[in-house]
């Protein structure tokens, strides 16, 4: 299935967040009014204050962030793990089971696999911390080339790449979880690997097959680069036409253009978490899917991980844990 139909085929998730990234929006839009508005009545009393200003933005930048993340975390993390595990049945089987919405699949799902979206978190953020790491050795491995005239150079671009790529290959790897579970439930398996366990594996893969992956990875990150730079520019530019026009004073005027610039970060940051993003995960975990296809984790190279990570580590002594309680219940 390709990333279009995949796409296409979980219109419901990206209408989901394109809703609630409209509202958050909209609301960070009133509170940067607020702050704009507050920020004209001090310039009108204290001309010279340019510090309060200056506090003013750095407050609204930093609320506006904070805000973000608490939604992303407590209200949008289901909705992205949920469209994972869409996105996962559908490469596996080419549709999910009727009678649910897809939202309300993909929820199941994540309680199914994970217990709650709180393990997945936990899980998810793991994970990350651990392929982070690994590339950090995978792309010292490859000092070795500097010999080479300009691999320097591409060393360095891979690197960049594999760091911006970063949070959709952790979004792959559980895709790579909610797999398993599938497959073990499917054939009806009484020794269900842990969640833990198909973590480590997960990462293990994407470490044997990153070289594959990384073409998909380039290709996302040259995606979110040139649409986040048109996005913001389309409407940097006319926040600060408006913000010129609205006063003829030459400091008011400078701190209106700020505002200006962080109301456009504001809307390329939302259009990017409501449409960029669900697509780029969507590219990462087809291209993970189809490159660790038949595919077995290398004991080798897991050890070799554990011994350059310290988060995979705590991915492989969590595995361990599970499979110990499991003796102990038996």
């Amino acid at each position: 299935m390709s990333i279009l139909q995949l796409i296409k085929r979980t219109i419901p998730f990206f209408i989901s967040r394109i809703i609630v990234y409209l509202i958050f929006g909209a609301i960070s839009l009133i509170f940067l009014g607020l702050m704009l508005g507050l920020g004209i009545l001090l310039f009108r009393w204290f001309e010279f204050a340019s510090g309060f200003f200056i506090f003013l933005m750095i407050i609204t930048f930093f609320g506006v962030l904070g805000l973000l993340r608490f939604i992303e975390r407590y209200f949008l993390y289901m909705v992205k793990v949920g469209h994972i595990a869409v996105v996962t049945e559908l490469l596996r089987k080419g549709s999910v089971p009727d009678g649910k919405s897809q939202i309300s699949y993909g929820k199941d799902q994540v309680v199914n696999n994970f217990g709650s979206a709180n393990v997945a978190f936990v899980v998810d953020k793991i994970i990350y911390g651990a392929v982070k790491q690994i590339q950090r050795w995978l792309m010292r491995i490859g000092n070795f080339l500097n010999f080479i005239p300009g691999a320097k150079n591409i060393i360095g671009i891979l690197s960049k790449v594999m760091a911006v790529s970063l949070r959709y290959v952790d979004e792959a790897i559980l895709s790579y979880i909610m797999l398993r579970k599938s497959e073990a439930k499917d054939a009806e398996s009484e020794n269900e690997e842990s969640v833990w366990k198909n973590a480590c594996d997960g990462v293990v893969l994407y470490a044997q097959s990153w070289k594959k992956i990384i073409i998909t990875a380039a290709g996302i990150v040259a995606f979110v680069y040139i649409l986040n730079i048109a996005v913001f520019l389309i409407t940097v530019f006319p926040l600060m036409a408006l913000a010129s026009t609205i006063t003829d004073n030459a400091g008011a005027a400078g701190i209106l253009g700020y505002f200006a610039i962080i109301g456009a970060y504001i809307i390329t940051s939302m259009v990017k978490r409501a449409f960029v993003d669900p697509i780029a995960m969507i590219a990462m975990v087809r291209t993970y899917q189809l490159n660790i296809e038949d595919m077995e984790p290398s004991i080798d190279l897991q050890q070799k991980l554990l011994n350059v990570s310290s988060k995979f580590k705590q991915l492989f002594n969590k595995k361990d844990e599970d499979v110990q309680k499991a003796e102990q219940t038996t």
